[in-house]
This record gives C-alpha cells, sequence and structure tokens, in this order.
C-alpha cells in the first residue's frame, strides 16, 4: 500500500501441508517449524511495525508455552499434512504434460 504502519505485513497463506513448506516466514530465515514455534514462543522483537495481535501494553506477546507444549503444537501441525499428493508422481512436476510420457521428454 505504501503506507508506513504496513510496512512488513502479508497475506499468510493456509495451513494446509504446513510441514511440506519450509522455509518459513516471509523472510524463509526458518527451517524448521520447531524454530517458527520457538520463535512465537519467546524470539518476537519489538519492532514499531510489530502486527497489534502480537502486541501487549508491555511489548511483544509471546506464547510462553511449555517445551512440551511446543512439541505438541509442532506435532498438531504435522497433522494438517497430507503426504498422498506429495509423494504422487502426478504431481511431481508441474511443467510436465501427459503426452510427455509418450515423447520422453
Amino acid at each position: 500500500t505504501g503506507l508506513p504502519q504496513d510496512n512488513g505485513r502479508f497475506k499468510s497463506t493456509s495451513l494446509r501441508n504446513v510441514a511440506l513448506r519450509a522455509p518459513y516466514m516471509h523472510d524463509g530465515r526458518f527451517e524448521t517449524l520447531e524454530e517458527v514455534v520457538a520463535f512465537y514462543n519467546d524470539g518476537i522483537a519489538n519492532r514499531p511495525n510489530l502486527d497489534p495481535i502480537l502486541r501487549d501494553a508491555d511489548g511483544p506477546r509471546r506464547l510462553g508455552l511449555s517445551a512440551e507444549d511446543q512439541a505438541a503444537l509442532v506435532a498438531f501441525l504435522g497433522t494438517l499434512t497430507d503426504l498422498v499428493p506429495s509423494q504422487d508422481p502426478r504431481f511431481a512436476d508441474p511443467f510436465r504434460h501427459d503426452t510427455d510420457a509418450d515423447t520422453g521428454l
């Protein structure tokens, strides 16, 4: 939008198949869901463009989860992943057409 209050904002995607979509965050800084959960648990920095939903009166809002709860959250996110389509060769190459099998391309 060009507005200062929108600096750093972006639309987030669905959580479907989230375990297959690394790297994570808008800048790809995290390789694992464990890293993402740890960041939201205690790594959020107090920045001027921090979304209000992540802000309390005292600063950044953090999850405050135990290690066990963090592991459970990551496990839950894993349940949102369907490996069947990701392992189906028909979906492996989006540029391959059905006729390519006949021509060897």
